[in-house]
């Protein structure tokens, strides 16, 4: 994975250096690993409350699932551990500051990150009131996850309602991507994890941002196919493909 391999480099920097010291193996290292995050159903509960709910307005059931996908970020990462991880598939090693910035602290990152999230909700009601064309009350009752990428998947979980029919065609759906006033599905970081997440959950295909197409197509996961989209309406219309048992535009 590419953003393994960067970790990889700087790595053996880092050993060539640490192994000098003695009692290393606890230290603590300027690295974070990233690895698969928990996936949610926008259409679902999570922890016993509704993610999504619309009022106003009908609201219809689906028989599938529309999974926003995240990713988990270990920070205490000590050579032992980093050791470990240089050589999991699944995990890659990155410099804190690709997650936290030099002269942000942990708490200004994870406020950010919290205003980012309350920024995609309110833009996700915004282009499915334009989609749907009529008046409703939306909110959302989610607050484990920060940050952006989940616009895409609260926009089409709230079409998806409102919609008489079934968006999903009774298949599991995952993607990611932010979402801005204009529909545009903007790239995210931390796709080569959120693939392998989304397989484990049982996703039948992945909605990957345009800008994300290459990184994607390089950390490919078997047996999960993925749709190119760089707005709500590639998505749906990728949607409308896959349900109906054809292949969307793919990476």
């Amino acid at each position: 994975m590419a953003t393994k391999r960067r970790g990889i480099v700087l790595l053996a920097g880092a050993l060539g250096t640490a192994l000098l010291g003695a009692g290393v193996v606890t230290v603590p290292l300027p690295y974070v690993v990233l690895e698969p995050g928990p996936t949610v159903d926008t259409l679902g509960t999570d922890q016993g409350r509704q993610i999504i709910t619309v009022t106003g307005a009908p609201v219809s059931q689906s028989k599938g699932q529309l999974r926003l996908t995240t990713v988990q970020v270990r920070t205490e990462v000590s050579l032992s551990r980093a050791v470990s991880n240089w050589t999991d598939p699944d995990r890659a090693l990155v410099p804190r500051d690709v997650v936290y910035p030099p002269g942000k602290t942990t708490q200004q990152v994870d406020q950010q990150n919290t205003q980012d999230f309350k920024e995609s909700e309110t833009s996700a009601e915004k282009i499915a009131r334009e989609k749907i064309g009529r008046p409703f009350e939306v909110s959302f009752d989610l607050d484990r996850i920060g940050g952006p990428s989940a616009g895409l998947m609260f926009t089409l979980g709230i079409i998806d309602k409102l919609t008489p029919a079934d968006l999903t065609g009774g298949k599991v759906i995952a993607g990611t991507g932010t979402i801005d006033d204009s529909g545009a599905v903007g790239s995210i970081g931390g796709i080569p994890q959120k693939l392998l997440g989304a397989k484990a959950a049982g996703a039948q295909i992945f909605l990957v941002p345009a800008g994300n197409c290459a990184e994607a197509a390089q950390n490919a996961v078997p047996g999960l196919p993925m749709a190119k989209v760089a707005t709500v309406d590639d998505a749906l219309a990728a949607l409308d493909t896959f349900t109906k048992g054809g292949q969307p535009a793919s990476c």
